[in-house]
């Protein structure tokens, strides 16, 4: 056991770091792709958000197919309540499915109305529909009740109920919102359509809420390549509107979708960027912050927060039931439970970039080890799931530019990080051997696209360069690691079954940068490729 002779400063820290983090991190879900969020919070005391999911692997807008609910009661612990609704559900719906885009929800006299915009026809420009579904519970048991009728072909429907109970329905995009008053029923418009002004720059995904007597109109820009989120106010909810500016800025992605609702007494913005994915487009991920107005009723401009400080620890899969959080150090059972942290009972650990976790089987670093340096949502995966009694917390002592380097970090089967417009070939799979718990995979009878991760250089820099490859005995043609044509006389990996099979064959070269300021790192085959090739441990750091 390692006595800690500054104890009480190490639970200081502990205990300030706890409170820093009295919320989950964001993305606040880490198992698969969501995007639009819409917040609501009901009478049962819980906070829902109702976003829209995207693909994996990606494959554009336009596949996007069905609906989960997300809630929590703490802002910690969220919970995936299921698919409440897809497209093959929609009777009225294109026949060709996809389009399920940004939905919205609201409450009224015993009833959960969910509103989503979906195609009635293959022409899907021009057949936007906004459907209603109902329940009377608040994340399951939908039923599609119709569309409401009378309204031009737009997307993105917001219903807000104001402090008398009427209820308002607004939609619009691309550049244009529309707003109607709503019929007791909640699915029929009552009276003339009013066209929503003053929202300067106006995209889409139009969201109205109220505080303090002042309506606000939140929406995403048309602000070159990457959307930001403003705000506009009114004392009427069909305005005219006043543009107030950005208070959310771009994130990774070029989209921006979100909502705002009070929750506890804080207001909290939700939005997605694509953290989960390491960018793509079509891979989002929702997130939330907390919104601060000043005594004028304007928005502060909001500080977008991404992972974790420290390693943390939850009790739960992915990263639920958050324990607590540990910085540099050893830790006995006895630490542990200082700490908050239950030997035994962690399930999924956060880790910030450059450090490494060890976590050992019994008490005083014992028994089977494992090692992680990237976020694990559930350690079932490495079958050490509530089998972990004592841990080692400790930085990195290599500084590597490769994001993701041993392909351990996945969601929904996508690699995070490495791209490719048609990714499914390649395929994390779990391999003993390797360097982590997973290695890359392509396992086929065809030259598939590479698979890529573009890395900034500094010029004129000296770089070491290495990976690691295996390929199955019997298969023909060669594994191959490259920089696409940049170093190629001195930093191209190959490996072929006569050379070696079955085992890892690590490879290592140097190479001056010159003038490049980035670098494609690829993985691919070889022509007339047949068999199964792997690829892991990738380092690329300055010498």
């Amino acid at each position: 056991m390692k006595i800690k002779i500054f104890f009480t400063l190490l639970a200081c820290t502990i205990i300030a770091q706890l409170n820093a983090q009295d919320r989950r991190s964001n993305p606040i879900v880490s198992h698969m792709f969501t995007a639009d969020p819409s917040a609501h919070v009901w009478d049962d005391g819980r906070l829902y958000v109702y976003p829209s999911t995207d693909n994996a692997p990606p494959k554009g807008y336009k596949t996007m197919d069905g609906y989960h609910v997300f809630s929590t009661d703490d802002m910690i612990t969220w919970k995936d309540h299921g698919e409440i609704l897809h497209s093959s559900q929609v009777e009225w719906g294109r026949k060709e499915g996809g389009f399920m885009w940004a939905p919205d929800c609201a409450y009224k006299n015993g009833t959960y109305y969910y509103y989503f915009p979906h195609p009635s026809g293959t022409d899907f420009k021009k057949t936007w529909k906004i459907g209603v579904a109902t329940s009377t519970k608040p994340a399951s048991d939908f039923k599609v009740q119709g569309y409401i009728e009378g309204l031009e072909s737009l997307i993105d429907p917001c219903v807000f109920i104001d402090d008398d109970g009427q209820a308002y329905l607004y939609h619009g995009g691309p550049d244009i919102a529309h707003a109607y008053k709503l019929k007791e029923n909640m699915m029929e418009i009552d009276g003339e359509r009013h066209i929503i002004t003053g929202l300067d720059g106006f995209r889409e995904g139009l969201f109205i809420f109220k505080r303090e007597n002042l309506y606000y109109a939140m929406y995403p820009d048309d602000f070159p390549k990457y959307n930001k989120m403003r705000y506009a106010v009114s004392d009427n909810p069909f305005g005219p509107f006043e543009c107030k500016g950005v208070f959310l800025d771009h994130t990774d992605i070029i989209t921006m979708h979100g909502s705002a609702v009070e929750f506890k007494d804080q207001w909290y913005v939700f939005y997605h960027n694509g953290s989960l994915s390491g960018g793509i487009p079509t891979n989002r991920s929702i997130c939330f912050e907390p919104l601060e107005f000043n005594e004028d009723g304007t928005i502060n401009m909001v500080r977008q927060t991404l992972g974790v400080e420290l390693p943390t620890f939850h009790k739960d899969i992915n990263f639920n039931g958050m324990m607590g959080t540990l910085a540099l150090g050893d830790y006995t059972q006895s630490d542990l439970k200082q700490a908050g942290i239950l030997p035994n009972d962690i399930s999924s650990i956060e880790i910030p970039e450059g450090y490494v976790v060890e976590g050992f089987e019994q008490d005083n670093f014992k028994g089977k080890s494992w090692t992680f340096k990237e976020n694990r949502i559930d350690l079932n995966e490495m079958g050490c799931n509530d089998k972990i009694s004592s841990l080692k917390i400790s930085k990195s002592k290599v500084e590597n530019l490769v994001k993701n380097a041993s392909f351990e970090l996945a969601t929904q089967g996508q690699v995070k990080y490495w791209f490719n417009r048609a990714p499914r070939p390649f395929v994390r799979t779990k391999d003993d051997t390797a360097s982590g718990y997973y290695a890359l995979q392509y396992k086929g009878s065809e030259k598939p696209k590479a698979l890529v991760q573009k890395v900034s250089l500094s010029p004129n820099t000296t770089y070491e360069l290495s990976a690691k490859l295996k390929v199955e005995k019997g298969t023909l043609g060669e594994v191959i690691f490259d920089t696409n044509g940049s170093f190629d006389n001195t930093a191209k990996f190959d490996l072929d079954a006569k050379t070696k099979a079955g085992e890892w064959v690590s490879f290592k070269s140097e190479f001056n940068s010159g003038d490049l300021t980035e670098i494609e790192l690829r993985c691919i085959t070889s022509e007339g490729f047949d068999g199964a090739g792997y690829w892991d441990d990738v380092v690329l750091q300055k010498k």
